[in-house]
C-alpha cells in the first residue's frame, strides 16, 4: 500500500549541493584553533553564524527550518562555551522572550487586520484615487508619509507597520499579477523606513543610542535640531533618488496607471461607507500610534503597546483568535529571528563583533598611514556598512560597535562630529542588507514579494548606492555648515 511517504524521491529536503558545501567547509574550519586576540567559543560561534547566513543566502532551506538546524548544531556542540546543555540550550534560545521580536509578530497581525476588514484596502484607494497616475509617484508618495510620521515615532517597525500594508494594498489593487510592483513598493518603503530615520533624531532607537556614544566617547552633543540640520538634506536626498534607483533595477511591469484613479474611485463607491470593523480597527490604530510616540510619558515599552492593542483588537471582534492562529508568517518569524538575533546577540558578548571593529583599525592605521581623515573615513564606514551581516539589531550593532569605530576614527584624526555624523547614516542604511538587519525586515519580508536572496541582492543594492550618496552630499553639507 502506498504511503505519502513514498511519493518523495528526496532523501534530504535541502539543495544537497551547496548544503554539503557549507556543511564541510565549516567542519574543517572548525578544527583549527582560533585567531589571536579571539576567544575559541567566540570563533565556534561565529562559524556556525556565517554558515547559517551563507545557507540563507543559497537558499539551502527555509530560513525557518536553518534557524531550527542552527539551534540545535549550537546547542549540541555547546559552541558559546557552555559547561553544559541546558545553559546551551538556554544561550541558544535567549530571544525567543525578546520584546522586540514580539512586536514585530504583532505588526503581522495588525496588518491582517488591515486586509481582513479591507481598511488597508480603502486607504489604498484613497491614495490611487489621488496619486496612482505612475508605480513611481506611489512609491514617492509612501516616502513622504514615513517622512512625516519620522519625527513622532521612534520605532522603524512601528513605522513600517503602518505603511507597509497600504503598500501591500497598492500593488494587490493595481496588479496583483505583477510580483515585481508589490516587491518594487515594498523595497522602496523599506529604504525610506530607514531614509526617514536619518534625518530625525527621533526617528530610530538607534539614534538615541548613538547620541550617548558621541556625548561619552567625543564629547558630542547632538540636540533634536542639531541632528536635523547636519542630516535632514543628505536624508531628503535619499528620498528624492532611491525610489527612482529602485524602480529601474526591479523594473517592475507595470509602470503607467493612467487609469488607477477613475478606476480607484469607482471601488471606493462600490465599498460604500466606512464599516463598523474599519471604525474600530481606526480607533486602535490610532491609539496604537498615539501609545507607541507617547510611550515614555505613559511608561509604556513599545512592545506593551502592541499587545494592548492586539488585545483590543481581539476584544472588538476585529480579528479572532482563529485569525492569530493562521498567521503563520508572525510564527515563522518569531523562531527564525528569535535564533538569529539570540546567536548575533552571543557574538557581541563573547567578543567577536569587538575583535573585528580592532581587526580593521589596526589594518587601516598600518596600510593607510598616509591616508587623509576623509580616506580613513571612507574606509571604516565601508566596513562598517556591512557589519549588518553580523547583526540581528541595528540598535545592537551601534551599542557594539559604535564606540570602537567612533574611537578609532578620532584616533586617526577624524573631526568627531562628522564621525558621529557618518555613523548615524550608515548605521541606518545598512539595515536594508539582510534579511535580518533589522526588526521590520520580517515584517516586510512575510507580504511574500521576495526570497530570501532577492531582499538580500535588492537590499545590496539599497546600502552601496545609499551609502555613496549619503557619503556624498553629507560631507558636502557638512563642509557647507563648517564642519571640519
Amino acid at each position: 500500500m502506498n504511503t505519502p511517504f513514498d511519493k518523495s524521491t528526496n532523501w534530504l529536503a535541502v539543495k544537497p549541493i551547496p548544503f554539503f558545501v557549507i556543511l564541510i567547509l565549516s567542519a574543517i574550519v572548525w578544527q583549527f584553533d582560533a585567531p589571536t586576540g579571539l576567544a575559541q567559543p567566540a570563533y565556534h560561534t561565529a562559524i556556525i553564524f556565517i554558515a547559517t547566513i551563507a545557507a540563507i543566502v543559497a537558499n539551502v532551506m527555509p530560513t525557518g527550518s536553518l534557524a531550527i538546524l542552527s539551534l540545535a548544531c549550537y546547542a549540541t556542540l555547546k559552541a558559546g562555551g557552555e559547561v553544559n546543555g541546558a545553559l546551551a540550550i538556554k544561550n541558544a534560545m535567549t530571544d525567543f522572550n525578546n520584546g522586540l521580536i514580539w512586536l514585530i509578530v504583532i505588526a503581522f497581525m495588525i496588518a491582517r487586520a488591515f486586509t481582513k476588514t479591507g481598511l488597508g484596502r480603502r486607504i489604498a484607494l484613497m491614495l490611487l484615487s489621488k496619486f496612482g497616475q505612475s508605480t513611481l509617484r506611489i512609491a514617492y508618495c509612501l516616502g513622504i508619509a514615513d517622512f512625516l510620521i519620522a519625527p513622532a515615532t521612534p520605532s522603524n517597525t512601528a513605522r513600517s507597520a503602518i505603511v507597509s500594508p497600504i503598500a501591500d494594498s497598492l500593488a494587490k489593487t493595481v496588479n496583483a499579477e505583477d510580483r515585481k510592483l508589490g516587491q518594487f513598493l515594498i523595497s522602496s518603503s523599506s529604504a525610506m523606513n530607514d531614509a526617514s530615520a536619518i534625518g530625525f533624531q527621533t526617528g530610530f532607537a538607534g539614534n538615541l543610542a548613538l547620541v550617548g556614544i558621541a556625548s561619552s566617547v567625543a564629547g558630542i552633543t547632538l540636540t533634536f535640531t542639531d541632528w536635523a540640520l547636519y542630516l535632514l538634506v543628505p536624508a531628503l536626498f535619499l528620498l528624492v533618488l532611491l525610489p527612482f534607483v529602485l524602480y529601474k533595477t526591479i523594473n517592475p511591469e507595470t509602470k503607467k496607471t493612467p487609469e488607477a484613479p477613475k478606476f480607484a474611485k469607482g471601488e471606493l463607491s462600490k465599498m460604500g461607507s466606512v464599516s463598523l470593523s474599519e471604525w474600530k480597527l481606526v480607533g486602535v490604530f490610532i491609539g496604537l500610534i498615539v501609545l507607541w510616540v507617547g510611550g515614555a510619558a505613559f511608561d509604556l515599552n513599545a512592545t506593551t503597546a502592541a499587545f494592548i492593542g492586539l488585545a483590543a483588537l481581539l476584544v472588538f471582534g476585529v480579528l479572532s483568535w482563529d485569525d492569530i492562529k493562521g498567521e503563520k508568517g508572525a510564527w515563522d518569524t518569531l523562531v527564525w529571528f528569535s535564533v538569529l538575533m539570540g546567536m548575533a546577540d552571543n557574538l557581541k558578548t563573547l567578543g567577536f563583533t569587538n575583535w573585528v571593529g580592532d581587526m580593521v583599525s589596526n589594518f587601516l592605521t598600518v596600510h593607510l598611514g598616509g591616508a587623509s581623515a576623509i580616506i580613513f573615513l571612507l574606509a571604516m564606514m565601508s566596513f562598517f556598512l556591512f557589519t549588518a551581516y553580523f547583526f540581528a539589531s541595528a540598535t545592537a550593532k551601534v551599542v557594539a560597535l559604535g564606540p570602537v569605530i567612533l574611537g578609532a576614527l578620532v584616533s586617526l584624526h577624524v573631526s568627531p562630529l562628522m564621525a558621529v555624523l557618518a555613523i548615524a547614516g550608515i548605521m541606518n542604511i545598512g539595515c536594508n542588507l539582510a534579511t535580518y538587519s533589522h526588526a521590520r525586515n520580517p515584517l516586510l519580508l512575510g507580504y511574500g514579494y521576495h526570497t530570501d536572496s532577492e531582499w538580500m541582492k535588492i537590499g545590496l543594492v539599497i546600502s552601496i548606492v545609499g551609502a555613496i550618496a549619503f557619503m556624498a552630499v553629507g560631507l558636502s553639507w557638512w563642509n557647507i555648515l563648517g564642519v571640519a
